[in-house]
């Protein structure tokens, strides 16, 4: 009897949780029809569009059933027809078709034509299929067949007059309406993430690290990422962490509005990526995509939550959203290609150099330019374009914040330019990059003549500042804990 009465309630149970699961995910394809529909017959439709699957594969980590959510999206649209007493029923159904090919882009040609093995893969080619990213040839074609098919719903709906119902947001009275300084408000952004990941405003006023910093102790890594590349990382030694790491000495602990960041670290977490809900940032909640016990974020994950903060699009007409910060670091190699028009690639004259606020990114990592000297590359230490040839790390005269695995594993922080280049190779990522672009800094300075460096492999992005690429900034968990920073 005790057998056959554990056997049924392991039976009910399951039965339980696999109707739990099941509600769950209808919720969840309801929300995102819903999401889908809202702005039918609006200016906005296609961002409407976009995010709604940003959240579905947030927050589910797997794409929707195409066919549940065709028809929870045909019944959102046959609400809307009856609601605005559109009788041309032909129409409609036609209408609904080519609303629901939409899905069949972003969905199944997306992850075949790029082959996408992950939802992190799947909602980083949606950001960059809304950014209209052409950085090869499969992006391309999935933008040139989107572009059409959100062509045909807007001449199918302007046919049938469906009436937008969605409130506008009021955004343009937080934008500013003229050029901003794009440098102050990209490093005003930057800090503020620091110190909100850090609850300390005295963490902004740690010196920069230098290859003489201690490494810090208690954090081990304990095994590899599952892409095979990146270390997953843990802290076996509390206490060797807060006493260790330069600013979780200094991080907030249990006061008033302040998350205690010195009983939980954030350290280097590869693939990390903050929670992201409601269009805001949490850096203390773990989503799972790096490791599954630490928190910390990686490095795109940082410099993209730096240009939410900021305020900042990245191309006019995009609202700044949350979900960018799902964003890879090759995205900031090419302005261009990323179709992040707001930014462009730096262009180097004879008073013209880098500028605090400046994106640097390659295969694999990106950094920001946090403090820049009055000579960044060294390059009045020359005499002659000869020497541009022969560009010397040691005379670099820069700092550069981001979130790396640098003294084992210390996570976001500020490094001296030349002490961290100094530790990677000659043909190190970061080291080919900066002594490229040093190298085209000494030739416009000793020719006289413009240089604006391009490489598949590195580039240094800058944003325009101009009214239209701004918006209002993107809030982070916590952030009244510093809200008395300098910034």
């Amino acid at each position: 009897m005790g057998s056959k009465f554990i056997l049924k309630n392991v039976i009910l149970l399951s039965a339980v949780f696999s109707f739990s699961s099941c509600m769950k995910q209808n919720s969840s394809l309801s929300q995102a029809s819903t999401a889908a529909t809202e702005a039918v017959g609006c200016d906005n439709l296609q961002s409407k569009v976009f995010d709604s699957m940003y959240t579905y594969l947030d927050q589910e980590k797997s794409a929707p059933d195409l066919s549940e959510l065709k028809f929870e999206i045909s019944k959102k649209i046959d609400l809307i027809a009856k609601a605005q007493k559109i009788q041309d029923n032909e129409k409609i159904t036609e209408f609904k078709s080519e609303f629901n090919k939409v899905f069949d882009i972003m969905i199944e040609d997306s992850k075949s034509e790029k082959n996408i093995q992950s939802v992190k893969e799947h909602l980083q080619t949606l950001i960059q299929l809304e950014m209209q990213n052409t950085s090869t040839p499969e992006n391309m074609n999935l933008n040139s067949k989107l572009s059409k098919q959100f062509s045909k719903v807007s001449a199918l709906s302007n046919d049938l007059n469906i009436q937008c119902q969605s409130v506008p947001t009021n955004s343009a009275a937080t934008t500013p309406t003229a050029p901003v300084n794009a440098q102050s408000r990209m490093i005003a952004g930057q800090n503020n993430v620091f110190s909100t990941a850090y609850q300390s405003c005295q963490a902004l006023q740690i010196p920069e690290i230098t290859s003489a910093t201690p490494d810090v102790s208690g954090i081990i890594r304990v095994g590899t990422h599952p892409d095979g590349i990146g270390g997953v990382r843990d802290i076996n030694n509390l206490s060797a962490v807060q006493n260790t790491h330069p600013y979780i000495r200094v991080a907030g602990g249990v006061q008033n509005g302040c998350f205690n960041v010195r009983n939980n670290p954030l350290i280097y977490d590869y693939g990390g990526e903050p929670n992201v809900a409601n269009n805001t940032i949490d850096f203390f909640k773990n989503v799972g995509t790096g490791s599954k016990t630490t928190l910390g974020i990686d490095c795109s994950a940082y410099v993209s939550s730096a240009i939410a903060a900021a305020g900042f699009r990245y191309k006019p007409g995009i609202d700044n959203k949350a979900v960018f910060v799902r964003q890879s670091s090759e995205q900031f190699i090419s302005a261009k290609n990323s179709g992040f028009s707001c930014f462009d690639n730096i262009t180097l004259t004879k008073t013209e150099t880098i500028k605090p606020g400046d994106i640097a990114g390659v295969h694999g990592h990106v950094v920001m330019v946090d403090k820049v000297g009055a000579d960044p590359f060294g390059i009045k230490k020359l005499s002659n374009v000869s020497q541009c040839a022969t560009i010397d790390i040691t005379n670099f005269d820069f700092t550069i914040s981001q979130s790396s695995p640098i003294k084992n594993g210390m996570g976001i922080d500020k490094i001296i330019a030349k002490d961290y280049l100094a530790e990677q190779t000659p043909s190190g990522k970061m080291r080919v990059l900066f002594t490229g672009m040093a190298k085209a800094a000494c030739l416009a300075y000793f020719q006289n003549t413009p240089q604006k460096p391009a490489s598949s492999e590195w580039g240094i992005i800058r944003h325009n500042g101009k009214p239209e690429c701004l918006a209002p900034r993107i809030q982070m968990a916590n952030q009244s804990c510093v809200s008395q920073c300098q910034l």
